[in-house]
């Protein structure tokens, strides 16, 4: 026998011995590699032979399923570590650390059933957690705050007659083409908001009376639409945010500057 040959026997029977160890009973009421109720040693009392087992390879602890044989186990993650040995014994248990996608080290118990065929039949984590680590659960996607995914402005002089709240002959197709292309546009709409606009002329409160009116008149039509009218907000805001500022001229060439200020503005919130 070569020296080579020589070490391989010698570390084989090493490694039979230590396996062997002096356990053959179980503590979960083991029945052909199952139990109802798994039994959990201290984590305290885990003593294992090499350090290093636990932290395991996530990758090995994945390739144990049910029926794999104990000396594949002890390939993968090595000895129990409670000392349980080889011969007889139904159960073994391991202590393991492992990482959270943040950072933080879990403690988990891993417990593993035998059948009479010496094959893996059940395993058990505790904490369950440590079960999707192992699985490979995902950090958390960052939370998406509300924000304008998209926004249209139609013009009130094409949507409404002057000094009417009444949507005019016209409008339905306008908001019809352009609230559709808005939607397809943006992922994961929550709400949509109807901003309704004046121009200056005129007092405050009428403007803003008329830039709510408006506003409503739209959003009452998105409703009749099939769009749920708890997903649409909807408020006037007068001759504010102004789009164009217009000298003091002649009143109709007032009027016909002032004209991109009287608008519906629909707006997208998405996530």
């Amino acid at each position: 026998m070569t020296i080579k040959r020589l070490l391989g026997a010698v570390l084989t029977l090493s490694i039979t011995a230590m396996l062997a160890g002096c356990g053959s009973t179980t503590i979960s009421q083991v029945r052909d590699g199952q139990t109802e109720q798994p039994v959990w040693l201290p984590v305290e009392k885990a003593n294992p032979i090499i350090k290093s087992t636990m932290t395991p390879d996530l990758a090995a602890l994945r390739k144990i399923a049910p029926g794999t044989a104990k000396l594949e186990v002890y390939r993968l993650i090595g000895h129990p570590m409670y000392r349980e040995g080889m011969v007889g014994v139904h159960e073994w248990d391991y202590v393991f650390k492992l990482p959270m996608p943040n950072g933080e080290i879990v403690t988990c118990q891993y417990k593993i059933l035998f059948n009479n065929n010496m094959l893996s039949e059940q395993t058990f984590w505790n904490p369950q957690l440590c079960a999707d680590i192992v699985g490979g659960i995902e950090a958390a996607p960052p939370k998406q705050e509300p924000h304008t995914a998209a926004a249209v402005e139609l013009s009130s002089d094409f949507l409404f007659d002057f000094d009417s709240a009444e949507l005019s002959q016209d409008a339905p197709a306008a908001i019809d083409a352009q609230v559709v292309k808005v939607l397809d546009e943006a992922e994961q709409v929550e709400m949509l908001r109807v901003i309704g606009y004046t121009d200056r002329l005129g007092s405050d409160d009428y403007n803003m009376r008329l830039s709510q009116e408006r506003a409503e008149a739209v959003k009452n039509y998105l409703v009749s639409r099939g769009i749920p009218a708890e997903a649409i907000t909807s408020g006037g805001r007068g001759e504010s945010d102004p789009v164009v500022q217009c000298d003091d001229i002649q009143r109709n060439a007032l009027i016909k500057c002032l004209k991109p200020n009287r608008r519906v503005r629909i707006e997208v919130i998405a996530r």
